[in-house]
């Protein structure tokens, strides 16, 4: 009896351990991407920046989906919330500046870093703000947005 208990046991883990996605039974994951744009930017030094965007819509809901979502507006020169919230960095930024337009990476560092110094700054939050803390080894190249 005490064996068969083992094998179970054993079984059960070696179940967790293969089959990772179904652990927890149905539990939503929260929808991330991959930004490495390499298509864009050519081969990154670093690795791709791994964008839990569900974690910032509810960071960012008082701001609105705008602060990342926007487009140039040439009259009032300032950038607008965009009429379409589907629409990605890729769409506008290029792999470098073009008039008042940042390239991809410098648009990517200008949102992130300003935004996340800010929230630091004012004790709202610990966010990262050094290359490691984004950049991390585990991403996976291929789900770019």
């Amino acid at each position: 009896m005490y064996k068969k208990t083992w094998i179970v046991f054993l079984g059960m883990i070696g179940w967790l351990v293969l089959c990772p996605g179904l652990r927890g039974g149905v539990a939503a994951q929260e929808e991330a991407h991959v930004l490495g744009h390499e298509d864009i930017l050519g081969k990154l030094q670093r690795p791709p920046v791994v964008f839990p965007h569900d974690l910032h819509m509810d960071h960012l809901e008082e701001e609105g989906c705008g602060v990342c979502h926007h487009v140039f507006d040439e009259d009032a020169g300032v950038l607008v919330p965009a009429d379409d919230p589907d629409i990605g960095c890729t769409e506008c930024h290029g792999a470098k500046k073009e008039g008042h337009k940042p390239g991809l990476r410098q648009a990517f560092h200008g949102s992130c870093n300003v935004c996340h110094r800010k929230m630091n700054k004012s004790g709202q939050a610990n966010r990262p703000v050094t290359c490691g803390e984004c950049h991390k080894r585990r991403a996976v190249a291929g789900q770019e947005r």
